[in-house]
């Protein structure tokens, strides 16, 4: 029986009580040394969500699969480092079958060949699926409470800057805020388009962390201040 090795590793907050691909790999070696298995291909996707169906080490290892004559195998070291997502498992599956393959897991989950295997691989992509929702939720309730407190998290917006003395919060960035006021004055004027007020922006006021002032930039700007003059107008 041939072999390809599939590794998947996303850190996260929690990341040191995660394995890593090496971790993973040591783990599918023993297994297929146990099992007889000749080891084909080794493909990995390091830094990756297991919520996404698109994976270039992915991709490779089932091209690898199709390449192979006769008996061929996928080995994971669980299902919830082959999927995260109840809908990406089950193509995954349909498409290692597709290729003359099928998954086996490190860790002694019952192989997919049958009814109750695949019942069982239903079940624990569906539980991956949940615990991936739940870790979501509990970060983003985490971040929001946090920044009630006068935290930040993330990229600041346009107009914003971190707190020299406290990268934690945010300030007002004077450079950008002028810009800003500058934006609502062409706009207010009605003979520019955003690409007009881009270009002339950057002229005049230089590159936005970097780079040119797009026009998306421009529209979200001009959005933002028609929304907080309509709630200023309903007050």
């Amino acid at each position: 029986m041939k072999a390809i090795i599939y590794t998947r590793f996303s850190p996260r907050p929690d990341s040191q009580d995660c394995d890593s691909c090496e971790k993973q790999e040591e783990r599918c070696r023993a297994y297929c040394e146990r099992k007889g298995y000749h080891i084909e291909g080794i493909q990995s996707d390091p830094d990756t969500s297991g919520g996404h169906l698109e994976r270039p080490g992915l991709k490779e290892a089932i091209q690898q699969l199709m390449g192979i004559d006769g008996d061929c195998v996928l080995v994971a070291d669980a299902s919830d480092r082959l999927a995260r997502d109840m809908l990406v498992s089950l193509t995954i599956r349909y498409q290692v079958e597709k290729a003359g393959g099928r998954i086996e897991y490190a860790n002694g989950t019952p192989v997919t060949e049958t009814p109750e295997g695949r019942l069982l691989s239903d079940i624990l992509a569906a539980f991956a699926s949940y615990e991936r929702d739940r870790i979501r939720h509990a970060t983003s309730r985490g971040m929001k409470r946090r920044q009630a407190n006068g935290e930040w998290f993330g990229k600041p917006g346009v107009g914003f800057m971190r707190d020299p003395e406290n990268s934690k919060k945010l300030i007002e960035c004077p450079d950008e805020q002028e810009a800003i006021a500058a934006i609502q004055t062409l706009r207010n004027a009605g003979c520019y388009s955003s690409e007009e007020i881009a270009k002339r922006i950057t002229e005049g006021f230089g590159k936005i962390r970097g780079k040119p002032w797009s026009a998306r930039t421009v529209r979200k700007i001009i959005a933002k201040h028609k929304e907080i003059r309509g709630q200023c107008l309903l007050l």
